[in-house]
This record gives structure tokens, sequence and C-alpha cells, in this order.
């Protein structure tokens, strides 16, 4: 658990803390013991809980691992007048990296924290929600190399698997952008009660980029179902070229079949006896099969 302290504000930063020391901070702000156990557990949604001299949040921050796979991580946050709890496990490198930047400069701590919790608690999401402006500009450029290998090259192995990897993190994103717009719209509100000055509108401008970001997640979400769409009507048409080859191929041999399995029965069959038998035959096969492949070529089936 790590305290950091400016003027009257403190930062605790707490990266998989026990449930000791949970209860240590439960006991010092009197913190609800439901909102301790929520803590110690995974919540599939975000929450905002309102209290005499906190509020409890539960975010979702979206990151991308080295697979290229976007999960979520959760963050708790006490907020009160005087304090600022946050809670995680530590897979966000930027709430690493603030608390490095803090604790190393005077000048980030009165630009966080001298302003007050409310304040600080504006800047941290600031910096966490947008975050998902490059994470979406990146699946944007992924679907759009999609939309060029769909309509300019031939190959198309291993399509489909990243059309549906872009779709599940997009799904994955949706899930997270969704609920977490209502809070910040309560939480707007709810923030004055912590803070002298009007707080409201710095939250508001977090709600705005929230929406922006739904906006070109709907719009990426579009592509990739137009862009499944299109494989799969690649694949059929694809699939139902190779059928129509080999029903040309299967017609035309089918005559060739059965003038060879004639003369192949020990009867007595017409030009059995001429020498020019074998030859004659061959040329008749011959015709027959240029016959079928004009008449396929006539209809443009080939």
């Amino acid at each position: 658990m790590n305290m950091l302290q400016f003027q009257q504000s403190v930062w605790y930063n707490c990266v998989s803390p026990t449930k000791d020391e949970l209860l240590e901070l439960q006991k010092k702000y009197r913190f609800h013991m439901l909102d301790i156990e929520d803590c110690l557990s995974v919540h599939e949604r975000p929450k905002i809980e309102e209290y005499a001299s906190y509020i409890f949040l539960v975010f979702h921050i979206p990151y991308m691992e080295t697979s290229g796979r976007l999960v979520k991580e959760e963050l708790n946050i006490f907020f009160g007048q005087n304090f600022i709890v946050t809670i995680h496990d530590g897979q966000v490198p930027l709430m690493q990296n603030l608390q490095k930047q803090l604790k190393s400069s005077k000048k980030k701590q009165e630009e966080y924290l001298g302003q007050g919790t409310a304040f600080f608690l504006y800047k941290l999401m600031h910096d966490l929600f947008f975050t998902g402006f490059p994470l979406l500009e990146e699946m944007m450029r992924d679907l759009r190399r999609m939309e060029e290998t769909l309509f300019q090259s031939e190959e198309q192995r291993g399509v489909l698997a990243t059309i549906l990897k872009l779709r599940r993190n997009i799904i994955v994103m949706r899930s997270i952008l969704f609920p977490q717009r209502s809070i910040i719209a309560l939480l707007e509100h709810k923030s004055r009660l912590f803070s002298s000055e009007d707080i409201d509108i710095y939250f508001d401008n977090i709600l705005d980029a929230l929406e922006r970001q739904w906006s070109l997640l709907e719009t990426a979400k579009e592509m990739s179902e137009a862009l499944q769409a299109t494989h799969e009507s690649w694949l059929s048409h694809k699939t139902n070229s190779i059928m129509r080859i080999l029903t040309v191929f299967s017609v035309t041999l089918l005559p060739l079949t059965l003038i060879a399995s004639l003369y192949g029965m020990n009867v007595v069959l017409p030009l059995q006896q001429n020498p020019s038998a074998f030859s004659l035959i061959l040329a008749a096969m011959f015709l027959i099969m240029s016959g079928f492949f004009g008449y396929f070529l006539w209809k443009k089936w080939l």
C-alpha cells in the first residue's frame, strides 16, 4: 500500500492489497464492510455507492495485451473530502506510472492534488478514460487493413480469425463503456459533495469523451459486421465456384465413362473388329468432351 500526501489531500494506491490492509483503511475512514468485500471480489459491472463521508466507485479500465486481446482491469475507488483510495491489480501501466511521477515531482503533486481530491479524481479519470482513444484508433486501423485484404487480395487464409478477434475486442469495449457513461453522469453531480468548486464541469468533459468513444465504437461495430458478412459472401462465392467446376468435370466425364464401360464388356459391340476402333473411340470421346465444354462456355458456366 503506497501513500502520497500533498497539503491536506492523501492518495492511497493499493496494488493487490491483502484483507488486513483494507481493514486498516476501513477502520481509519469507516468504510462499509460490503465495500471492502467488493474490493476483494470481481465485479462484472461498474457501480457507484454514495455515503455520508465518501463515495465508493467501481470502474473497468480497458488495456491491450501483447497478444492483441483487449481485456479489462477493475479499479475500485474510495473518494472523500481529503482522501482518495485506489485499489487494483497493477495491470494498467498508467496507475503505476502516475504514482512514480507524483513521488518524484512536487509540481506534479500540486497539479493533481493541489486542488483537492475531487480534482485529483477528475485528473485520474481523465487520464484513464482517454486511453480508450488510442485503443479505438488501433481497432479502426485493423478494420481498414482487413477491408483492404478482403477487396485487394485473393489470399483469405486467417481473415475470419482476425475479424472474430476484432469483433471480440469491440464487444469487450462496449461492455466497458456502456455502463460507465451513466456512472460518470452520476459522479458529475455527486462529486460536488466533496468539492467547493464547480467540479461537475470537469467531469462533463470525461462524459463527452466517453460519448465520442461510444460513437467510434458503433462505427467499428458496423464495420466489423460488414466485413464478416463480406467475408462470408466471398467464401460462399468461392465454394460455389469450386462446386460448379467439379460439377462440370463430373458431367463431362460421365458419357466418357459410359463409353469406356460399354467397350469393356465381354459382348459383341460395333467397331469391335475394326483395326481403327481405338482411334475412333478416342476421337468420339474427344468430340463429346469438346461439345460439353463448348456448351458450358456458351452458357458462361465456366
